[in-house]
Parts: C-alpha cells; structure tokens; sequence
C-alpha cells in the first residue's frame, strides 16, 4: 500500500501555494421422544378386553412432555457463538514539513513525517524549474548558482547511520522505516532564490511517497521499489545498496 503527497512552491510569489506535507450460529434442536409401552389402540394404551386406564394414560402424556422439555433444555445450553475479527492494514501518510522566511523566496527545513498509524519507508523527489506568468513550466532549466543556491541536509550527505539515499530512480530514500508520528531529517536546509529574471518565477516543487514496511515480502520495499531504486531490505529493516 502506497501513499504520496505533494509539495509545490513558487519562491517570491507571496504565500505558499503548495498543500502542507503530500472494515453459527448452530441452532440447537430437540432430539425426538420415543416412548415404549403397552399395545396401543387409536393412540393409547388399552388393557385386555378393550377398555382405556385413563388416568394412566394421563399419566404418560405428562410423562412425555417433561421428558421433551428436557431434551429442549440441553439443546438450548448447547447452543454455541462465534466471534468474526476483521483485522485492517495501518494506514501510511506522508507529509512534507518545512518553513519559509517572510518574504517566500528561501525555504528552509524540508523533511517528510509519517501522519499514519503504520511504519513506513519514505521517499521524495525535488524539482527545480522556471515558470511563466500563466503557470506554465520553461523548458530552460535554472541552474544551480544562478537562479538559486540550494544546501542539502547533513543526513544526505552522511554515509552511516539513518540518512537520505539517493536511488537510481533520482528518488531520495530515508534508509530506515519512519514509525508512525514519526520523521525523517532534513533533506533540504535550505534553498533560495538568487535575484529575479524578468517573465519567470524559481519553483520548487517536492513530492513524497510511503509504503507501509510491515507488508508481507510479495508486497513490500523489495518487489515495489527495489528494481528501480538500486536498494534493498538488509538487516533490521534498513535499505542498503544491491
């Protein structure tokens, strides 16, 4: 089960525009009464020469009754019930946190939290590009130095320990399963915009995805994302390179 949320900025437009962060009864029954006794005659007991002892006959019938409610009685105490369970994935939702000064043109302190109720593995991409007034995406690029400056995070360039990895897929891949509530570091301290260029505005645009890392081995990190990012499950949970 996947997830993602997106993050997109235009730098110096003013506030923000991007969206903040990216469910037997068996049924008991009677056993039948069967009674044995003297031949019968339309039903009921006869002695010899045809004539009914009534009151006997009473008798019986009272007989059979109360042996039938019993039987009633322990069908009903037999009676048993079950209990169906439904149990549910966790539920994965990335968010993109970060701040901006006062005038929109630096943002500061990107990373990704985990707002679901699952431990997940998180992964983002960052877009940098020029933008006419109508919206419209320039097939120009900015280039780093001119248009903008951009300071990585200290956990992207770190080579231990929980950290940023950059994939073969251009994905950035936090290396361990962020738990619920929990967060990444940052990927991002800072980027900037560095002057104006007449007609264009600096975007930056992030998005980020999660997949719940408590799957079963056909549906986790390793069948959906290992092909393509060049990474793999290792011990405890954390993403090394194949």
């Amino acid at each position: 089960m996947a997830s993602g949320k997106r993050d997109r900025d235009r730098l110096g437009a003013g506030t923000p525009q991007g969206s903040r962060g990216a469910h037997f009864r068996p049924v008991g029954s009677a056993d039948a009464c069967g009674c044995a006794g003297e031949p019968t005659l339309g039903g009921a007991p006869v002695r010899r020469g045809g004539r009914r002892p009534l009151k006997r006959a009473v008798i019986v019938a009272v007989a059979v009754l109360a042996m039938c409610g019993a039987g009633g009685a322990v069908a009903w105490f037999g009676v048993q019930d079950n209990v169906l369970n439904t149990f549910t994935r966790g539920e994965i939702q990335p968010s993109i946190e970060e701040a901006f000064d006062a005038s929109s043109t630096v943002k500061e302190n990107v990373f990704v939290k985990n707002e679901g109720t699952a431990p997940a593995y998180m992964r983002a991409t960052v877009s940098i590009y020029w933008e006419d007034k109508n919206g419209n995406q320039l097939w120009d690029a900015p280039q780093e130095g001119q248009g903008y400056s951009i300071t990585w995070g200290d956990a992207l360039t770190a080579s231990t320990g929980e950290r940023w990895i950059k994939g073969a897929d251009g994905y950035y891949y936090w290396s361990v399963p962020v738990e619920a509530g929990g967060k990444t570091e940052n990927l991002i301290d800072e980027v900037r915009q560095t002057g104006t260029v007449a007609g264009k505005s600096l975007v930056v645009d992030i998005s980020t995805q999660a997949l719940q890392a408590n799957l079963s081995a056909g549906e986790g990190f390793d069948k959906v994302w290992s092909a393509s990012s060049g990474l793999a499950v290792g011990v405890d949970g954390v993403l090394v390179r194949k």
